[in-house]
């Protein structure tokens, strides 16, 4: 580290919740938010709009906290002054501190969950209880995915399920009271986008994965899977993009500045990881991965909008 960091200080709890992993959360309430604006203005309600995205950050920070005092359990991070992630197992929060933030993070998102579900309540095909196991569902995927997904190659599923389907697929609920297929689309855009960040940090890792037993899709697939994999992903946001275009939901022109800027960006991306393979080196895209899915949610949020 280049300066001193005061154990359980502001600027620890700042590197604890990873503020750019934020970034991930919002895309998928923006792009549920701009459909639903686009398919109901009349419905729309920015209070609604607003508490999803607090409640997805919420959710978000809590399976970061989760995860770091998981994988420093299961003796996958180890300290390492080099890596400022590793917040919890370089000593820089203490167990009592990160539990605090797990039960504060859980509990405050649960509460904004209920503030929701008490605003829609009367307009749900379901009487609101689909809205109440959702919200089950994704707190028990922030314990779920740290200590069972994450270690049994399902972590890709875990993220398209709770950065896809369930957040944008549900504020798009919430705000038009209804489901479509083009709801379906937008989140496996979101959520596939979003799992490019898990790629490229599964396959940078994938050796000290498989020696600390971690078993994700790439340490069980293999390296040149790892690399056309996120290739793939790429392709197929674009493939998503096509699909609400053809469903009427965005226009030609927004066809054009969401995919292309997006496509160009990934292949990018891909094309030094082809050229890296391994290594710190491969941080380079590590760090490209949120930038390339920020642009495409905000892109796509304002051609659905």
């Amino acid at each position: 580290m280049e300066e001193k960091i005061q154990a359980n200080s502001f600027k620890a709890w700042l590197w604890g919740i990873r503020p750019t992993s934020l970034a991930g959360a919002l895309m998928t309430v923006f792009i549920g938010s701009g459909l639903a604006h686009g398919t109901a203005p009349e419905l729309f309600s920015w209070p609604v709009a607003i508490l999803c995205g607090i409640f997805a950050c919420f959710m978000q920070v809590a399976a970061n906290l989760i995860n770091d005092v998981v994988d420093f359990k299961r003796g996958l991070d180890k300290s390492d002054p080099e890596r400022i992630d590793r917040i919890y197992a370089n000593g820089l929060l203490s167990r009592k501190a990160m539990n605090m933030g797990i039960a504060v993070c859980l509990t405050l998102g649960c509460l904004v969950g209920l503030t929701i579900l008490y605003l829609v309540w009367n307009h749900l095909l379901w009487g609101g209880w689909e809205i109440i196991l959702m919200g089950a569902v994704v707190v028990a995927c922030t314990f779920l995915y740290s200590t069972t997904f994450a270690y049994h190659g399902l972590g890709d599923f875990a993220v398209l399920l709770c950065f896809g389907l369930i957040p944008v697929c549900g504020t798009f609920y919430v705000l038009t009271y209804t489901l479509t297929w083009d709801a379906v689309w937008a989140a496996i855009i979101a959520g596939i986008s979003i799992d490019t960040l898990l790629i490229i940090n599964n396959y940078r890792d994938r050796d000290e994965d498989e020696t600390a037993g971690k078993h994700t899709s790439i340490a069980i697939m293999g390296e040149p899977f790892g690399r056309y994999f996120y290739l793939i992903a790429g392709l197929v946001c674009v493939l998503m993009v096509v699909f609400l275009y053809f469903g009427g939901k965005i226009s030609w022109i927004g066809l054009c500045y969401t995919a292309i800027p997006y496509l160009i960006l990934h292949i990018g991306s891909w094309l030094k990881i082809n050229r890296i393979r391994s290594g710190n080196g491969l941080n380079v895209v590590y760090y490209e991965s949120p930038r390339n899915f920020t642009i495409l949610g905000l892109l796509l949020t304002i051609a659905l909008w």
